[in-house]
């Protein structure tokens, strides 16, 4: 996971887009979150307020189990959508099994159809009807199934908060209809993908009769019927029926042999270019249409969460230039108190050291910053400005007791320093012993001494 020191967010725009829609909802729900060094980090991208939006939120993600929580659902997402599929195949395979289950091997070709389009052609006319502009985007079946069953497969107190986002994010930009597609016509297709190969394996392996047989319809119709239905499937290769073929199977004899392989082979086309074709076209305009509904992905400032924030990331503050010339007292100040500039790669700073405690360090190299004492809000918001530094060293005092609040500053500093560690001096063995406990409970890694540290570094030059 990239560090949230980054200058741009991490992942495609529907990742960084789905993590911002989950911040602002947790802090819709939850109230808002600490967010000073977010935001400062945000402030280094460009003066533009989605991506800062999008910086801020891969900061907060990062920092906590969000990050987390969403990668876990999007691959839970993905086993629920692969046991739909293989659950849809294995419907497929019944579905052939019970049209040629007859025990006397004879089938008619109408209910054959019936019962391995019938459906299919219902809902593809529906989902059709559902593309309609002004149609409501409502959810399917299918796609309630497969929420319930991510909510299965993920659990944890953010799973329910990440689904609602991925769910506001597809509606606030009107993709929720194609990606319903993508979601139907793959389980269609993986239906005739385990009906076809069934029904060539049962037309391999047993002898079956095939017929029309009607009260009402006269020949010419189910001839008329079978040619009409047979066009597509003659494009693909398959075999055309004959009006002497339609004769024959409406016969009270058995067709003969060539007849009955040659309604085989027109059933198997009939299903590829009526129910694979259709549902394969389907799944390539969905694919197309949510990928232009994805690139019109962008963060809605007035929006309640992101209205708030513009202030915070888009300063009004203008640099108006020089008033007067400094007089000599700045100037001599100037000389003696450089800004600062993070231009080494580590520094050492002090966490609310007791005032006998010499700060800082007499033998400290001339290599290492020193940010110098943290002991207030102002302190850390001073020290946010210096930072990122490649190599942190924290020194606290053992004597106090290390509470949550310094927890949450110490992990802060973690993320922001690519290695970080915390030096406890004084207090005793029993002090010591308790803020090894702590920062073991953080995963917060401790230097044993300042030479140590130093060590670690490569010993810089004084």
């Amino acid at each position: 996971m990239e560090h949230p020191t980054a200058t741009s967010p991490s992942g495609s725009p529907l990742q960084q887009h789905w993590r911002a829609e989950a911040v602002r909802l947790r802090e819709a729900h939850w109230g808002p979150l600490e967010d000073a060094a977010a935001c400062q980090a945000a402030l280094r991208q460009p003066a533009d307020l989605q991506q800062r939006i999008l910086a801020r939120a891969a900061w907060l993600a990062a920092r906590g189990s969000l990050q987390t929580c969403l990668q876990q659902w999007t691959t839970g997402a993905r086993w629920a959508l692969l046991a739909l599929w293989l659950s849809a195949g294995l419907a497929g395979v019944g579905a052939a099994i019970s049209v040629l289950g007859n025990p006397t091997g004879t089938v008619n070709l109408a209910l054959a159809l019936l019962g391995l389009l019938g459906l299919h052609a219902l809902m593809f006319l529906i989902w059709l009807i559902g593309c309609l502009p002004g149609w409501p985007a409502g959810g399917t079946t299918l796609s309630h199934a497969w929420l319930w069953l991510t909510r299965k497969i993920v659990r944890g107190p953010d799973a329910a908060l990440v689904a609602q986002a991925f769910l506001s994010l597809l509606s606030r930009t009107h993709a929720w209809k194609p990606a319903l597609g993508l979601l139907s016509h793959g389980a269609w297709i993986a239906v005739f993908a385990g009906a076809i190969p069934t029904l060539l394996i049962l037309l391999s392996t047993r002898s079956y009769t095939f017929y029309w047989e009607t009260t009402l319809l006269s020949p010419d119709a189910f001839l008329a019927f079978s040619q009409w239905l047979g066009s597509v499937p003659h494009w693909l290769g398959f075999p055309l029926p004959s009006e002497l073929s339609v004769a024959q199977s409406m016969a009270a004899t058995p067709a003969p042999a060539a007849v009955q392989t040659q309604w085989s082979w027109w059933l198997i086309g009939c299903l590829l270019a009526w129910g694979v074709l259709p549902r394969v076209l389907g799944l390539i305009a969905c694919g197309l249409w949510l990928h232009r509904r994805m690139r019109q992905l962008h963060v809605d400032p007035d929006l309640p969460g992101w209205l708030e924030l513009r202030d915070r990331l888009l300063p009004t503050h203008q640099i108006l230039g020089v008033d007067r010339p400094a007089g000599r007292a700045d100037a001599r100040l100037s000389a003696t108190r450089q800004p600062y500039q993070a231009t080494r790669h580590a520094a050492i700073m002090a966490y609310e050291l007791g005032p006998d405690i010499l700060w800082p360090p007499a033998d400290l190299p001339d290599a290492i910053d020193d940010l110098g004492r943290c002991d207030s809000r102002a302190d850390r918001v001073r020290i946010r400005q210096m930072l990122p530094t490649q190599h942190l060293l924290l020194v606290c005092d053992a004597r106090l007791t290390p509470d949550r609040g310094a927890a949450v500053w110490f992990n802060e500093l973690r993320h922001v320093c690519a290695d970080f560690q915390i030096l406890c001096l004084e207090g005793s063995p029993a002090r010591r012993q308790v803020w090894q406990q702590a920062l073991s409970q953080h995963s917060l890694p401790q230097a044993s001494s300042l030479a140590s540290w130093l060590e670690h570094l490569g010993n810089p030059s004084p």
